[in-house]
């Protein structure tokens, strides 16, 4: 129950503003000595902007105070020289952390404005300078009352110039920067509404080749992306990036300015990784700072903060891919940052907090007390630099909270736990009632208290405090779904768990509160990323819903609500491949009622489909982005978040409330038409069967036998022989010995003794208690009875439809007992996936047209001589047809061929990518068609497609209840039904088995009505059990892996 801790980038941007007035001609023979000096500080003066080198800037501060010496004071020149002096310190302070150079500057900048009239030409800097100075201060020491004096001069100096004064945009942007700090403290919204309309109206006054133009924008975009981190909207961070990456675009290289907005463009990119997942975003982040630091030397008084920013994103990196590299790399640049950064620089409190954050990530990793130890202790230091009103404030006292309770469950030390209570309930009280950060904070709150309540140090009201804390987060609007949605999960723990300790009744109850979370399983996973980027870069959250809804529909189970836990289960079930199908769900009675809106949704749904089939693998990048538009990237989140406002504007019509929202039981009754189906959950706490009869009635079954536990263990002892057997995580055929071309090393010699333990745990533990019900529901027939199983978590991997007692000898007279001779059976990986009509793409008599793929000797892989053989069986059983062999099946040719069969048949080799799903694929002549190309396409006319490769229904072991594999995708491109292989397949049998497959088949489309692949296979495996040498009974890894999928 713990959780990670919170970081936060730096800009290294300032927003002093100050500049140098009444700068002096460059010819300086026969001037003054003031003039002079002034004129030897204004040269040092522009050599430190570019160079940034503090000795330049000592030389300017000495100029300038032998300059204002040698200058009367009624000189009318003498207002500029002070404050220009006034600026080198606040420059000096800024690099060094000295607060006497702050002050110093603060008292000269007033005696500049003091000795200037309001109508003097240069009064407008002279204030604006003024309040850049009180805005550091205020930075520095927290003072309200300095960033309201702020606000007010800069205001004046905004009302003294015109529109169109060269320096007009300048003020806006300065005094919208200080309003947008203001909201930060207060929340007040006009504060941040009235910033963002001045900052629009200085980059408005502002020619796109005014060398300001990029500051205007990246104070702009930083203004949105405050927006959006306080209210949660996501158009804001959109702007934010497009803002900062067109400041980048603007700015030469060489530019002094353009380390500053590659960081910010950076940074914007970090925020949307951390809100959407979306792990390109993070590359692309890492690439930017990188390429910052490079352009930054060390003198330089922005290097900590862009050193600062790329540990962050590198540490952000290593808790994707726990890579111990980047951590160690971040930490160094941390280190670094530190040591450049005086004591009192108002900046190093940030850096010594995001140095303990990474210590605590190498505490994780290695368990090193002393990492632990010197996260607490940087904390510590952080939060006593830090003034009171710092917006940071809250997420550092998370920090340390979060590391005190680790050390407490560490050590035992009682005051560590009360202590990080403290910082929490303090982090609380700091954080903004509509912060995006506020349900997180919440979620701490309550977990500290949980941590207390099942300690020994337990407080009587603990629960009711934690219960609070949840039920406030899980309700808060602006925060992040996943963020709510684990908040209500804990609230229901705690209900489950610890209700006779609540000293005040819950005002949600169990069901209700599992209901909340439920609803808000659809935002997790966002539209806006590519199917890929949802499945890598989100897996954490995926598997947050995976156990949410689990929970869930055991609490359901547990209180006789067994439709509820069924619709919960069916929304949390392959949630990724539910958003491309709602993509695709047809729009009639829209278009009938309200066409302008159903065509939009059409236009929006159709441009997120391709871009969520986007093939480009997800990686982490190495190259600067050439223009804004590869910084920012998917333009697929536009167009997302129209989805979803249209979805929104939908739903508030009469008629159309429940548009596009989870179906009901009445509306999955459907799925059942051609037999039962059965959903299976498998909880820690318990295991139950829900079989979805004929007439919409959900029957529950209890499996006591059944444990997640056990379940586990049989997934753990198949894929232990599966690996030992060489028939995993492996393409068809790629070992061959003198028995098997096609699959692994798998002889009639080898003991079937563990798989047949398998497959009776199986029968005893889950299928027999469940088929002894199902066989009482179907009327008496000549047939089998047909069953659609739908399980989870472990099972999704398990044989289910080969489950039974199996003799010891190949005898198929011996006695059995099997599911095989019960039913027929099929797996789908959702209920609303069986909702398709089933009505025949041929008329009857007719043959459909068929497709079929063979790949003999693909290069790259080896040879699978027995594909020819097989597709000349399947051509001499089937009536219209085309063949691609070898060289024809090509990537280009099989997808068009694809499009105008209604069958397709691939006998080639099948990969299961582990560490990318979206990239598991069937190997073609010219190269591999993944699951992603198959994401792109949408077959209305497609009915069967035959996968007789390797491992085309073996799913991720991460993503269990995602479906993540080539049969569950060809199910989502339009096939009715799908034959796949759960793993590798030999090349002799599959041959055999699809010689019987097709004759059945052909048999059902002679007869005319309706089509039935499942009946086929399951003749043709109950043949290929019963031949000599060619299978065979207990041959079990050769007949077991052929399953079919859908209807």
């Amino acid at each position: 129950m713990s959780a990670p801790d919170n970081v936060g980038t730096h800009s290294p941007a300032s927003t002093d503003t100050s500049s140098h007035v009444g700068h002096s001609e460059p010819d300086v023979n026969g001037l003054p000595l003031y003039k002079e000096l002034r004129f030897l500080g204004d040269q040092a003066c522009e050599q430190y902007e570019t160079r940034g080198d503090l000795k330049v800037l000592e030389f300017a501060i000495r100029s300038y105070r032998l300059a204002m010496e040698a200058t009367e004071d009624d000189n009318p020149d003498k207002a500029n020289i002070i404050n220009n002096l006034g600026v080198c310190l606040s420059a000096r302070s800024k690099c060094v952390g000295e607060p006497q150079d702050l002050e110093e500057s603060i008292s000269l900048k007033q005696l500049a404005n003091a000795l200037t009239p309001d109508d003097g030409p240069d009064k407008h800097l002279l204030l604006s300078n003024l309040a850049a100075s009180l805005f550091s201060r205020f930075e520095r020491e927290g003072r309200a009352e300095d960033l309201e004096e702020a606000i007010e001069l800069e205001t004046r100096a905004v009302e003294l110039v015109p529109d169109g004064h060269v320096d007009k945009p300048m003020l806006l942007s300065s005094l919208g920067s200080s309003l947008a700090r203001q909201f930060e403290r207060s929340g007040s919204a006009n504060n941040l509404e009235k910033a963002i309309e001045l900052l629009t109206h200085a980059v408005e006054l502002t020619p796109e080749d005014d060398p300001d133009k990029p500051m205007w924008l990246m104070n702009l975009g930083t203004s949105h992306e405050q927006r959006f981190e306080r209210l949660g909207t996501l158009e804001d961070l959109e702007r934010a990036i497009a803002l900062q990456s067109r400041s980048v675009d603007l700015t030469p290289d060489g530019h002094p300015n353009k380390p500053m907005y590659l960081s910010n463009a950076g940074s914007s990119l970090q925020t949307r990784f951390l809100r959407l997942g979306d792990f390109a975003d993070l590359g692309r982040a890492i690439v930017l700072q990188a390429r910052a630091v490079e352009l930054t030397s060390d003198g330089h008084p922005d290097k900590p903060a862009l050193l600062n920013n790329l540990a962050i994103f590198l540490q952000g990196r290593y808790l994707r891919t726990r890579d111990a590299k980047d951590l160690e790399e971040a930490i160094a640049h941390q280190f670094r940052a530190v040591e450049l950064t005086p004591d009192g620089h108002p900046d190093k409190p940030t850096w010594l907090n995001n140095l303990g954050t990474q210590l605590h990530s190498r505490f994780k990793q290695s368990g090193n007390l002393d990492d632990l130890d010197q996260a607490i202790t940087h904390y510590t230091a952080a939060l006593t630099l830090t003034p009171e009103g710092h917006p940071d404030k809250p997420s550092w006292l998370c920090n340390l909270s979060h590391s005190l309770e680790e050390r407490f469950e560490r050590v035992g030390n009682v005051s560590d736990l009360e202590e990080a209570i403290k910082c929490s309930t303090r982090s609380v009280e700091l954080t903004p009632e509509n912060h995006t950060q506020r349900a997180q904070n919440l979620r701490f709150l309550g977990l500290r208290f949980f941590t207390r309540l099942r300690s020994p140090h337990a407080h009587a009201d603990d629960a009711s405090r934690a219960m609070e804390a949840f039920l406030e987060a899980m309700q808060h609007p602006t925060s992040h779904p996943l963020e709510r949605l684990r908040a209500s999960g804990l609230y229901a723990r705690l209900l489950t768990e610890f209700s006779h300790l609540l000293t005040t009744p819950p005002r949600l109850s169990l069901l209700e509160a599992w209901r909340h979370a439920i609803s808000l399983v659809p935002q997790c996973i966002w539209l806006g990323n590519n199917v890929r980027g949802r499945y890598t870069s989100l897996s954490e959250e995926l598997s947050d819903v995976r156990i949410a809804v689990n929970y869930a529909a055991t609490a359901a189970i547990a209180a006789g609500e067994y439709d509820l836990a069924l619709e919960w289960l069916e929304t949390g079930r392959a949630v990724v491949w539910s958003q491309v199908l709602q993509l695709r769900t047809p729009l009639d009675d829209l278009h009938r009622i309200h066409p302008q809106l159903a065509e939009r949704l059409q236009h929006v749904s159709q441009a997120l489909q391709l871009a969520a089939s986007s093939s480009l693998p997800v990686s982490i990048e190495t190259q600067l982005p050439s223009s804004s538009h590869d910084i920012q990237a998917p333009s697929s989140h536009g167009y997302a978040l129209e989805y979803d406002k249209l979805v929104s504007t939908i739903r508030e019509l009469e008629g159309f409330e429940d548009f596009m929202q989870p179906k009901t039981l009445s509306q999955l009754a459907g799925a059942c038409r051609s037999g039962p189906v059965v959903v299976i959950n498998v909880h820690k706490s318990r295991c139950d069967g829900l079989v979805l009869c004929r007439v919409g009635d959900v029957i529950h079954i209890p499996l006591p036998e059944l444990s997640l536990d056990r379940a586990m263990r049989i997934q753990e002892y198949l894929w232990d022989l599966l690996r030992a057997k060489r028939l995993l995580n492996r393409c068809r055929g790629d070992m061959q010995d003198e028995n098997d071309d096609r699959g692994g090393r798998v002889t009639a010699m080898d003991p079937p003794d563990m798989m047949r333990k398998i497959l009776a745990d199986l029968w005893n533990r889950v299928v027999k208690p469940i088929m002894d019900v199902v066989c009482t529901l179907e009327p008496p027939s000549t047939t089998l009875p047909h069953v659609t199983w739908c399980p989870t978590g472990p099972l999704v991997f398990l044989p289910l439809h080969a489950a039974g007692i199996y003799p010891s000898d190949d005898r198929i007279s011996a006695p059995s007992q099997t599911i095989m001779d019960l039913a027929v059976s099929s797996y789908t990986p959702t209920l609303e996936a069986l909702l398709k009509p089933r009505a025949r793409v041929t008329p009857a008599g007719q043959d459909p047209r068929v497709l079929i793929v063979s790949q003999p000797d693909t290069p790259g892989g080896n040879p699978i001589p027995g594909t020819t053989t097989e597709a000349a069986i399947v051509t001499s059983l089937v009536g219209e047809s085309k063949p691609l062999d070898d060289a024809d099946g090509t990537i280009q040719a099989v997808l068009e061929g694809m499009a105008t069969h209604e069958w397709v048949h691939l006998a080639c080799h099948g990969i299961q990518n582990c560490m990318d799903p979206m990239s598991s694929a069937f190997l073609l002549y010219d190269g591999q068609l993944t699951l992603a190309d198959l994401m792109s396409h949408h077959l209305p006319n497609a009915d069967l497609a035959v996968l007789s490769a390797c491992q085309t229904a073996t799913g991720d072991e991460k993503l269990s209840e995602e479906a993540v594999h080539l049969a569950a995708g060809m199910l989502n491109i339009g096939y009715k039904s799908v034959v796949g292989t759960m793993w590798s397949i030999s090349d002799y049998v599959a041959p055999d088995v699809m010689k019987v497959f097709y004759t059945v088949m052909a048999e059902q489309v002679r007869a005319g009505g309706e089509l039935q692949p499942a009946y086929a296979l399951h003749e043709a495996i109950k043949v290929l059990r019963r031949s000599s040498g060619r299978g065979g009974m207990n041959d079990f890894l050769r007949w077991v892996p052929f399953v079919h999928f859908g209807l």
